[in-house]
């Protein structure tokens, strides 16, 4: 089984957030001190889920089939460090890419940022301008990025981006972390970086649990203790065995008892004076007059909820619609009598007048004759006129019509409907008797007379919004009252006055009752602390489900289990193959008879101790390590990083040999020669001799340069961060100077013609102190650098013949050319008694090319 997946096979026995810290470790995320802090809030609440999603997807791959990523380009950067650029810094996909930048010019800056989106042993935060930003600024970028052979474009810090940590990232903070103090081994399979994530939180996780668990001791609060007689009951057990488990629903059915009982402190109190009376005669007729008006109160709610129950209402609702329904049929029979001379045939009005018609036919006009009279001689009864042919047939349709089924079924609906509203409309919700009896049994029934009249209430509300919903031809209203808790109040108060009067007449349930009324009040006035302390109770709980979720988590996060186990897995996974390409790595760079030694296992590291073949005495390897050896060593275990990656993604190295010596730094000048033949390498520095190692071991093996520069920009702010594509003159070798001479004449020569004397004189000043310059650096590189290395520090025997075929013409040629370009250069003040005039371009390009072949000539010396 791969490492990967035994990593993910162990995690499923983990807790949840520590699956979550290795699924974010795994994609690159450095957990802050903050994210450590809401963590560990998190665990406090038990807020982390129950399940956390960490496979083998979320670890940076690096196998043969994984395409090499490569970045192309850092473009729009916002408040990381001071950077600010107007152009992007891009980079080779291929090959070395050199960025200089001189100390403070913004360098850097982006090496950190690619810091964070790779793979590196050490990581940190990217800072935004501290000068400038405030704490909410956060820094953001985009990158371009090849993955394979396909371009894409990233946002930083969103969303991650896990291809991107198959490029390799070094720094001086990554060379502490290969080579610490306590882990000398240097390499170690990035699979267990995870394991690392974790033990750092469990380390972060434990230290945080301390405090909040002191915290919250601190924080106890003292509750009510239940007397002696309460602890047996169901409050006094819930009490005495407090815990986080408890439940907060459990603590409010026990309070919600205060709630529905007949009884209030007082009431007990009373029945407790009553059962200790002498007298009880009185007391007992009083009682059964409670009793009854009770009864009363009970038949007068089950009395009014048949009229306005549910069921009720779905009546009166359903003999409304009915009525409506019949009354559209109505209306539509009616519209055929639409065409009649005068509108409204049909209408309530007209059915009035038709009827006083029919009435005074029958009763004066033609009494006790058929309604309507529609003989020849006939008169209408209302116009007294003479009934003509249409007169009568209109006469005898209308009595048709008022005599159809319709309109004997709407009449019959009105009526009930009618009856159905009027009722409703005349109900007493609280008549006089009712109201009387509840004043009388408010002194001994408190707590029955309230519920009764919020009951009435909401029972006057129904009827009065019903009956404006009939008056407003609207829908009914939805109620939804359920009397039966108040009515079964009743009926318990009504028993239990019965049973009191009752036992009035025997001293041993006098006395039975008033043991038992008074374990009530106690037990009522207990539960009545408790319901007064109920926050203090549910403040407890938390506090106590917080201190065992704390508990729980800094047991689980205890690092014993987790450096077993991580040992287990390097010893299976540290190779010989491993050891041998770590083996080779520093055999490179002159770090000779290094060996390994594993020691032991300590929070997550398996330690192995560097161990010097041969040595008498055991010792520490890094006390006998120089500075620049230490810098060897975490170079070597990144080369053999890097060696071991298949993929054959970036190399990103930021100042890689600070410390080192001239003869390592061409060692390892030349390793990322070797390695940027296969794959980009970008190397970020202020080291002008290191850049010259780069590039001749790179041109010797065919290797191409791309020159960038990071500088600060020219306005009054000096910001950091402003891009080049090529290097600073100081950096540059001398064919590439001799080519940017050749560039800057012809632009004078293109130029001048609109100049002045001074402007040109000016411009061959600043053409000749570079051409100066040149000179220099040619007498360095090509007749001085290959004898004498590094100023003195190596002399090469072999490279003497470059002396010896040195001959007196190349000197005279030298040294003629020299005085000349020297006088022409801004560095040196011309004597006011010569007039001196600035030569023309003709004559600096026959300079130029001078020097240019005495360059090419004395080369050729070293071979």
């Amino acid at each position: 089984m791969a490492l990967e997946e035994r990593i993910v096979a162990w995690s499923a026995t983990r807790p949840t957030w520590q699956r979550d810290v290795m699924r974010r470790t795994a994609i690159g995320e450095l957990l802050s001190e903050e994210d450590y802090d809401r963590l560990v809030d998190d665990i406090a609440v038990s807020k982390v889920g129950s399940e956390a999603v960490f496979g083998l997807e979320h670890f940076p791959k690096s196998a043969p089939e994984d395409p090499a990523v490569r970045i192309l380009s850092i473009l729009d950067t916002a408040h990381v460090n001071a950077l600010s650029s107007a152009r992007s810094l891009t980079f080779k996909p291929n090959g070395l890419t050199i960025i200089y930048g001189d100390n403070g010019s913004g360098k850097s800056g982006y090496a950190r940022l690619l810091k964070r989106i790779t793979r590196a042993r050490h990581q940190e935060a990217v800072l935004s301008d501290v000068f400038r930003d405030t704490a909410e600024e956060k820094p953001t970028a985009r990158l371009s990025v090849r993955v394979g052979e396909r371009d894409k474009t990233v946002s930083w810090p969103e969303p991650q981006q896990h291809e991107l940590q198959r490029m390799l990232f070094y720094d001086g903070a990554c060379r502490d972390a290969y080579v610490a103090a306590e882990s000398d081994f240097p390499y170690r399979p990035s699979a267990l970086l995870v394991m690392d994530g974790l033990i750092r939180a469990c380390v972060a996780v434990r230290s945080r649990i301390d405090s909040r668990l002191s915290e919250n001791l601190r924080s106890a609060t003292r509750l009510p203790v239940p007397p002696a007689e309460m602890r047996n009951t169901e409050v006094g057990r819930f009490l005495e065995r407090l815990s986080g488990s408890a439940s907060v629903e459990k603590l409010d059915e026990l309070i919600s008892q205060l709630d529905p009982t007949p009884h209030t402190i007082d009431d007990l109190k009373a029945r407790e004076d009553l059962l200790g009376s002498a007298d009880k005669r009185s007391e007992r007729r009083s009682l059964e007059r409670q009793a009854a008006r009770l009864d009363a109160l009970h038949r007068h709610i089950n009395g009014l909820q048949s009229v306005i129950d549910g069921d009720a209402l779905a009546s009166l609702q359903k003999s409304r619609d009915e009525l409506n329904a019949l009354q559209d049929a109505a209306n539509a029979t009616a519209e055929a009598f639409e065409s009649e001379p005068l509108p409204g045939v049909g209408s309530i009005a007209w059915k009035a007048l038709w009827e006083s018609a029919r009435r005074f036919s029958r009763e004066y006009a033609y009494a006790n004759r058929p309604f309507p009279m529609v003989e020849d001689d006939s008169r209408c009864v209302l116009c007294q006129q003479t009934l003509d042919a249409a007169g009568r047939d209109r006469f005898s349709a209308f009595e048709i019509f008022v005599k159809e089924d319709t309109q004997k079924r709407l009449e019959k609906a009105r009526q009930v409907h009618d009856r159905e509203v009027e009722t409703l409309r005349r109900l007493r919700v609280s008549p006089e008797m009712i109201t009387q009896y509840l004043r009388d049994l408010h002194p001994t029934q408190r707590d029955v007379v309230v519920r009764c009249e919020a009951l009435l209430d909401a029972y006057r509300n129904v009827r009065d919004h019903t009956v404006a919903a009939l008056m407003d031809e609207r829908e009914f209203p939805r109620f939804d009252i359920h009397p039966r808790t108040v009515l079964v109040q009743i009926a318990d108060a009504a028993g239990n006055a019965r049973e009191l009067a009752a036992s009035l007449d025997d001293p041993v349930l006098v006395q039975r009752q008033l043991s038992k009324v008074t374990a009530q009040r106690r037990e009522h006035e207990f539960l009545l602390r408790v319901k007064d302390s109920r926050a203090k109770i549910v403040g407890e709980i938390a506090r106590l489900r917080e201190k065992q979720a704390l508990e729980a988590a800094k047991a689980a996060a205890a690092t014993g289990s987790i450096t077993r186990k991580i040992k287990e897995l390097s010893e299976d996974s540290i190779t010989d193959v491993i050891r041998d390409a770590f083996t080779r790595e520093t055999d490179r760079l002159r770090l000779e008879r290094v060996t390994m030694s594993r020691t032991r296992g300590e929070r997550g590291a398996l330690l192995h101790r560097p161990r010097l073949v041969g040595a008498r005495q055991d010792v520490k390897l890094p006390r006998v390590f120089s500075e620049g050896e230490r810098t060897a060593l975490g170079l070597a275990a990144f080369f053999t990083e890097a060696h071991l990656d298949t993929s054959r993604s970036a190399l990103i190295l930021d100042d890689p040999v600070t410390s080192l010596d001239h003869v390592r730094r061409e060692l390892v000048a030349a390793r990322l020669a070797a390695f940027a033949e296969d794959r980009q390498v970008i190397i970020f520095t202020h080291d002008v001799a290191f850049v010259a190692d780069l590039k001749r071991e790179s041109r010797g093996r065919g290797v191409a340069v791309a020159e960038r520069s990071v500088v600060r920009s020219r306005g009054g702010d000096r910001k950091p961060g402003a891009c080049t594509t090529e290097h600073p003159w100081k950096a540059k070798e001398v064919g590439a100077r001799l080519n940017g001479l050749r560039m800057d004449l012809a632009r004078i020569r293109r130029e001048s013609q609109a100049w002045d004397d001074k402007t040109y004189e000016d411009a061959v000043g600043a053409w000749a102190g570079n051409l100066s310059e040149t000179w220099e650096s040619i007498f360095r590189q090509e007749i001085v650098g290959p004898i004498l290395a590094e100023g003195g520090l190596e002399v090469r025997p072999m490279m003497v013949k470059a002396i010896a075929r040195f001959a007196d013409r190349d000197y005279r040629e030298f040294d003629a050319s020299y005085s000349r370009v020297s006088k022409w250069a801004k560095r040196h003040d011309k004597s006011a008694l010569v007039n001196y005039v600035a030569p023309d371009v003709t004559e600096l390009e026959k300079e130029l090319e001078t020097v240019d072949g005495w360059f090419k000539r004395v080369r050729r010396y070293k071979g």
